[in-house]
């Protein structure tokens, strides 16, 4: 605590040449420093590290939502934090061709999201096996069988979303997806959208959730690209 540090909201190009007038964490204005064709958005904060609560997230995301509606940008991680302004412009002029082609590969385009929700009944389907008063053997075969059925059961459940999946895939430029099956999240999308599709894309979200009634779809957007930046840190080529 005391000391002067600065924390990374994004970076982008060094396009905009009015004054920004947004407020940062504990209210401190954002304020720009450039490298060359880059500028890092940062503003002061006496912190080393920001508590992850539902209020600094929102702040991240606001500073890093109004600036997307001038410019194109990469979205830093959350409390990224720097203690001097030099070593901000180090780290622009170590990964400048990098972040360059991170640039390259977002202009025009955003990232929107589609979680799926069904209702999975197998922690139930675990505590009556458990209740059942039956031998070692017939235990595991019972469980195989369950296994096998369950498996059967999440591909059925899987297999229509995928191929709508394939749909906003089509759509997007870019995309990336998980199967968590885990608290009834089945399937968890980020797919990189050119701006100008975002309208076509919804439109297809929206026949989505006509088309599967039975499944909760909540769909999430435009933000920042933060699934599709890809930037290799050095020592971290070979992990």
């Amino acid at each position: 605590m005391g000391d002067n540090n600065y924390y990374v909201y994004c970076i982008s190009y060094n396009t905009i040449d009015d004054e920004i007038q947004i407020m940062g964490h504990r209210d401190q204005l954002v304020f720009r420093l450039v490298y060359q064709e880059l500028t890092a958005y940062v503003s002061n904060i006496t912190l080393t590290y920001v508590e992850a609560n539902y209020e600094n997230l929102q702040c991240h995301e606001n500073v890093i939502s109004q600036l997307m509606k001038k410019i194109d940008v990469l979205p830093m991680s959350f409390s990224t934090i720097y203690k001097s302004k030099e070593s901000i412009i180090l780290t622009l002029q170590k990964y400048y061709d990098q972040f360059i082609r991170n640039l390259e590969d977002i202009a025009g385009k955003v990232e929107l999201g589609i979680k799926v929700f069904y209702k999975l009944d197998f922690d139930e389907e675990d505590k009556e096996d458990k209740e059942l008063l039956i031998k070692p053997k017939e235990y595991m075969l019972k469980r195989y069988e369950r296994y096998r059925s369950r498996q059967k059961k999440v591909d059925d459940i899987l297999y229509g979303i995928e191929e709508q999946h394939q749909v906003l895939a089509d759509i997007a430029v870019n995309n990336c997806f998980k199967k968590p099956m885990k608290n009834n999240l089945i399937f968890n999308a980020s797919y990189l959208v050119i701006a100008d599709k975002e309208k076509e894309f919804e439109t297809a979200v929206n026949e989505m959730k006509k088309n599967y009634p039975s499944y909760k779809i909540i769909y999430s957007g435009p933000w920042p690209a933060y699934h599709f930046v890809n930037l290799v840190r050095e020592g971290e080529e070979n992990e």
